[in-house]
């Protein structure tokens, strides 16, 4: 067995592992990403309007569901960001506060988790070695704060991250209660649980599916004739939290964003090409071997598997640009060393625990499965801190399984690797890949924003190009605009001197490029920010006083006046 460990010791390493989670998610977190995206501004903004007025951007009462983009965001996130928002005022700092913080606590929280999930001070991986379940809790909260995946998210106001940290929360309070069977764990965790609903869709699938899974696997504990009471007493928390929002959820606003990225409604060209061989293929058996359902099972099949695939946890991600550094998995490459080990070691758990960790890491990337694309890092990011947790049991199988003198070169070797894979990651985070993907992030608003703001003053009308997606909320953003003041006379198209083009990613809207833009102004004396794509088309009718470049020193906007 390890030497132990004193509790000091314990606490004051955890203390250094949160401390160093916090600079990591902290640090120049206004500044990467090098611009916020639309739905970090839609959210803070609506958190603004909702801690100034009591009602969202389009003057709804406390609403539980946010019409934002007409995507309809899950409220838990926008109202927890009232605070930040109410005490650091609007900006980039407070958009982007609520998941740092509870992306540090995650971290935190992690540490106390592990240990009440493994149940025991001391674990068996050997025959004839232990090891304190405070050394395994340290490591995989240490592996967190480091993580990529985690990382990534907690540095930007992704409502899932800060739903995880309910997650994990509840999760702990409920091992609480099944080690020690006092009522007020449960009831907390069944609150807590209900609340993380309110986060994030994925959210939805996965965590009746954990509670489904601590049913079974605590059956007995929780269903006890002395604990039946309190588990029916946590159950009826549950509803009551959860069902004021269950109408709403299933409702046809609830489902707008399900139907946009569902399998069914989203399937790949591949899907659409199986499905047309059945014309090939007359009788019953082309019609249940080319089936419709089967094509759209095997996709779901498809996006699932995917999320244990080497290319996405180690080498590429999900591809996306705002879900972490191109070319890095969302796990470092070096934890393929320690996750072998590690899933073979879960054999030597606690039956009960194994089941869920394995069942854990099994539930989590469903609800990424049922949409497009796939793998996607940020609907399966409910798998955390369970990989965390596999690769510190790899660490402990393989180090003892060493002879004694080769320990600390292993411990020191591997402590060389996983500084050259983390400094690699933080200074592509920080350095090219900032730039790389600057334009996922809508980056060029803020300047444009800046520049119209020091230059608007001379001119009747201010005319936005909505190529690039919702211009006016970085607008009201930027702006401070007085919720009261949009609720009363504000839209989309337009508020005060500004005018918003249509985009292409609404079916309703039009682009500027085919516009009468004195007409679209009514008046001469209007300053028009068009994409380069639009000022091609209108170039006969702009002079150019400047261009807006992005971080990536790309052209975003051309700013005109009209001739």
């Amino acid at each position: 067995m390890l030497a132990s460990i004193t509790t000091n010791k314990v606490y004051l390493i955890l203390f250094l592992i949160v401390l160093f989670a916090g600079i990591l998610r902290f640090y120049r977190v206004t500044d990467y990403p090098v611009s916020l995206y639309w739905d970090e501004v839609s959210s803070a903004y609506n958190a603004y309007s909702i801690a100034n007025t009591g009602k969202d951007e389009f003057g709804t009462p406390h609403p539980l569901l946010f019409r934002a983009f007409e995507d309809y965001k899950t409220p838990a996130n926008i109202y927890l960001s009232a605070f930040p928002v109410k005490f650091f005022g609007l900006n980039e700092f407070s958009a982007r506060f609520t998941s740092a913080f509870l992306g540090t606590l995650t971290v935190l929280i992690t540490f106390f988790l592990i240990k009440e999930l493994l149940g025991k001070p001391v674990i068996s991986l050997t025959s004839g070695f232990w090891i304190g379940s405070d050394y395994l809790a340290l490591l995989t909260s240490f592996f967190l704060s480091i993580s990529p995946w985690h990382t990534q998210f907690s540095r930007t106001g992704f409502e899932a991250n800060t739903g995880l940290f309910f997650i994990v929360l509840g999760s702990l309070f409920l091992f609480r209660f099944i080690r020690r069977e006092r009522p007020l764990n449960i009831y907390l965790s069944s609150a807590i649980f209900a609340v993380s609903i309110y986060f994030y869709r994925s959210i939805w699938i996965f965590v009746p599916l954990l509670i489904l899974l601590f049913l079974i696997v605590y059956r007995k504990v929780l269903f006890a004739k002395v604990n039946l009471k309190n588990t029916v007493i946590a159950g009826l928390i549950f509803l009551i939290i959860t069902v004021p929002f269950a109408p709403i959820m299933f409702s046809k606003q609830g489902l707008i964003r399900a139907r946009q990225v569902n399998v069914v409604d989203n399937s790949t060209a591949q899907t659409a090409r199986f499905i047309s061989n059945q014309q090939n293929f007359q009788g019953i058996v082309g019609k249940i071997v080319f089936n419709r359902r089967v094509a759209y099972a095997q996709e779901v099949i498809r996006g699932y598997l995917s999320h244990y695939s080497a290319s996405y946890l180690f080498f590429q991600g999900d591809g996306n640009g705002r879900h972490g550094v191109k070319g890095v998995g969302v796990m470092y490459l070096y934890s393929i060393i320690l996750i072998l080990p590690g899933l073979f070691v879960l054999s030597k758990l606690e039956r009960k625990s194994r089941w869920i960790i394995i069942t854990w890491l099994l539930i989590a990337p469903i609800p990424a499965a049922l949409s497009v694309p796939a793998p996607h890092a940020l609907r399966s990011l409910n798998m955390l801190p369970m990989p965390q947790l596999v690769q510190a049991l790899g660490f402990f199988m393989i180090f003892v399984h060493l002879r004694k003198n080769l320990r600390i070169f292993f411990s020191g070797a591997l402590v060389i690797i996983i500084l050259f894979f983390f400094v690699r990651y933080v200074f592509s985070y920080y350095g090219p890949n900032a730039n790389l993907t600057s334009s996922e992030w809508g980056d060029g608003y803020k300047q444009l924003t800046e520049y119209v703001f020091e230059n608007e003053k001379p001119y009747d009308k201010i005319v936005i190009s909505g190529h690039y997606w919702q211009p006016y909320i970085y607008f009201l953003f930027y702006k401070n605009y007085d919720p009261a003041k949009f609720q009363a006379g504000g839209s989309k198209k337009g508020f005060d001197k500004y005018l918003f083009g249509g985009t292409s990613w609404d079916m309703n809207g039009k682009e500027l490029g085919d516009q009468d833009l004195k007409k679209f102004a009514n008046t001469s004396n209007a300053l028009v920010a068009l994409s380069p794509v639009e000022y091609n088309l209108q170039k006969n009718n702009l002079e150019v006083v400047k261009e807006i470049k992005n971080h990536n020193n790309e052209v975003v906007f051309i700013v005109g006046t009209l001739k």
